[in-house]
């Protein structure tokens, strides 16, 4: 048969040899920025008792606090308002367009200035005036000053040659 094996017998331990029971242990409230620094604290003072190469954790360890990235971010966003506004500002201006172009000419006739314009379709005859307030060209509407300014503009200027 085989024999069984033996077990030390169990001992009986006193009270008086227990350890004393934890009391309510409570540590003390940190801030973010007080964890950050104790964690570093304890990361270098590891690397000076030689325990452990920290560099690769203290190289991931020097980012920004959460309020630099953000006021970092902020700024960025700034500057893109900045720059919507000023394209803003510049959609809202007026604009100018190049419509319709042509050849304008000044002639002095019987003491009078007369301004043509010529267009592809038309051409057109202002006189000028001088209101006491200034300056004002009236367009010729007359068909017969109309015609009477463009033949003496044909015969005395361009010398009765067409172009």
């Amino acid at each position: 048969m085989m024999n069984k094996p033996e077990f030390p017998k169990p001992r009986i331990i006193r009270e008086s040899f227990l350890p004393e029971p934890m009391t309510e242990f409570q540590p003390t409230p940190q801030t973010p920025e007080q964890v950050d620094e104790g964690l570093r604290n304890a990361f270098r003072q590891a690397m000076k008792d030689g325990v452990m190469d920290a560099t690769p954790y203290l190289n991931q360890m020097t980012f920004n606090t959460d309020i630099e990235k953000t006021e970092a971010e902020i700024k960025v966003l700034q500057k893109k308002l900045e720059l919507l506004k000023e394209i803003e500002t510049h959609k809202s201006q007026p604009r100018m367009y190049f419509e319709l172009g042509g050849k304008f000419e000044i002639f002095s006739y019987n003491g009078e200035n007369y301004y043509r314009l010529e267009y592809p379709s038309a051409i057109i005859w202002y006189k000028k005036k001088k209101p006491n307030d200034g300056m004002m060209l009236v367009r010729i509407t007359d068909g017969e000053t109309h015609r009477l300014l463009e033949g003496v503009w044909f015969n005395d200027v361009k010398k009765g040659k067409y172009d």
